[in-house]
Order: structure tokens, then C-alpha cells, then sequence
């Protein structure tokens, strides 16, 4: 599933690509994809003939920022397998294509999802915060937000085991699986151990690892580890694979020690790695 790191590289390169260009067309090859605005000619009415002012990110969602007749922001949610893929205008959707923005420049913008969990929804304005979507939605993690005291509050009241409070998006946006088991590793906690049970060093350890964590995958281009469809705007996958320390490695050496890396069940079939000795 695209993660914070990979809809914030998505994100950069829209910025440096499509800023200024104008949406002269909307294709909706699969209409569930514009299942939240009710229906894909309502999509179309609120995006066609509006100029891209600006490319944003809330959480693990890219947003398009439209204006000229009043300022719309276009919210693509990955979901599991989205991906974005810029393209010269006229390439033929490929399999799994479920729309695509045509642009005044003879490129196109292809929304990519095999599972179809992503979406494309237009509301009013600029500011995520007043959109239904993120309501509910924790600080970014690499914002000033984040603090040592808002960890304090936000975990202390939690039963709930630390990657699964971790990927909960009403207490921190954009943490998935991937980051989740990555960041347990770096901070040195199980990711089992209950969120109200870490201390004030363990808070500070966990913040600390939340952000190099994050911000080298982002530095990194992503992820695109096995069980991923992950690739950036052109096509090129991430490079963050090649410098995960549990995740997808039960049973394997952990890469400090040479303890073997376990994986503890989670509910949805998915699982926790980690580390038995250098994680406590």
C-alpha cells in the first residue's frame, strides 16, 4: 500500500510536472474510482477546464489544487495498489487504468489501481482541514505537531498494541504497515507492547525514529518491496527496499544482531516484524 514516503514523492514530481496546466479532459474508465463524488460526470463538472495551482499531500492522499473558477481541490486516494503515471496524451490505458486527466500540454495523468480501494473526489477550497476525508485525521508526522507531548496524550489513552496505534490515522496521518514495523525497529520497541505503557524515553525514541524514518524513504523515492506495486510518476519503483531492517524478513538474521527476525500475527492476516532482542 502507498505510504506517506511514496504519495509525497508522487507529490513532489506532480509539482514539478504538472503546476500550470490546465485539465482539458476527464475519462473515467471504471466508475466506482469516482464512487465518492456520486458519479463520474459529477467529478467532471468540477475538474474539467480548471488550471493546477498547486500539488499537496494529507496523510498517504495526493491533492490537486484547481482553480480559475473558484478554488477545488481534486483528492486521489491510493488506497491499497494506486499509483499515478504521467504519460504523453493519447497512450492507451493499460490494465488497471480507472481514469485519466488529459492536459493542455499533450500529457495525461493515469490514476492506476488493480484493487480499486483508491478514489478521486473534488471539494470546495484548498484547505484539507475543512474536507470531510480528514476530518478525523491525526498531525502529519513530519510536521511540528508532532510532539513529545501530543505523543504523551495521544498513546496514553490507548490499550491498543504501538504499530497498530501507529497506523491508526486519527493519531498520526500516513503510517502504514511497512513504516510502522520500520520505525518500531529504529526506536527499539516491540510493536506489540502497549502504546499507554511507553515511558517518556521511549516516546522520545519513537518520535525520533517516526521522522529519520520517514524522511529517508522519502529521500529514497519509497518502497517498492515484494509484496508492492509501488512505482513513482514514470514508472521507476522506490529504493527504501533495500534498507528495511524486519519488514518482510521473518526469519531471516536481523541485520544488527543475528537474532531471527519473527512475525506476529495481526488481525486482516497481515503480521508485526520484528526483532526479539533489540526490540523490548
Amino acid at each position: 500500500m502507498p505510504e506517506l514516503p511514496e504519495a509525497e514523492t508522487i507529490r513532489r514530481q506532480l509539482e514539478r510536472e504538472v503546476v500550470g496546466r490546465t485539465i482539458q479532459r476527464l475519462e473515467v474508465h471504471v466508475a466506482r474510482a469516482a464512487r465518492e463524488q456520486g458519479s463520474p460526470a459529477a467529478l467532471r463538472r468540477l475538474v474539467v477546464g480548471r488550471r493546477i495551482v498547486g500539488v499537496g499531500r494529507r496523510g498517504k492522499a495526493v491533492l490537486l489544487h484547481l482553480d480559475d473558477r473558484g478554488p477545488v481541490t481534486l483528492i486521489i486516494r491510493l488506497g491499497m495498489t494506486g499509483l499515478l503515471r504521467l504519460v504523453s496524451a493519447g497512450h492507451p490505458p493499460e490494465r488497471g487504468v480507472c481514469a485519466t486527466l488529459e492536459l493542455d500540454d499533450a500529457r495525461a495523468i493515469q490514476f492506476v489501481d488493480q484493487r480499486q480501494f483508491g478514489s478521486l473526489t473534488a471539494r470546495p477550497g484548498h484547505d484539507p482541514e475543512r474536507m470531510p476525508e480528514f476530518a478525523h485525521y491525526g498531525p502529519e508526522p513530519l510536521s511540528e505537531e508532532l510532539t513529545p507531548e501530543y505523543l504523551k496524550e495521544a498513546l496514553g489513552r490507548r490499550r491498543a498494541g504501538l504499530e497498530t496505534v501507529l497506523m491508526d490515522q486519527r493519531v498520526i496521518a500516513g503510517i502504514g504497515k511497512i513504516y510502522a514495523d520500520e520505525i518500531c525497529f529504529r526506536a527499539g520497541l516491540r510493536p506489540g507492547r502497549a502504546a499507554r505503557r511507553l515511558t517518556g524515553p521511549m516516546r522520545e525514541r519513537l518520535l525520533q525514529a517516526i521522522r529519520e524514518v520517514l524522511a529517508e524513504a522519502i529521500a529514497a523515492r519509497g518502497s517498492s518491496a515484494r509484496d508492492e506495486t509501488f512505482r513513482d510518476l514514470h514508472g521507476r519503483p522506490g529504493s527504501f527496499q533495500q534498507r528495511l531492517y524486519v519488514y518482510q524478513r521473518a526469519g531471516e538474521p536481523c541485520l544488527v544482531c543475528g537474532t531471527p527476525i519473527r512475525r506476529t500475527p495481526m488481525p486482516g492476516g497481515r503480521g508485526m516484524h520484528w526483532c526479539p532482542k533489540c526490540q523490548q
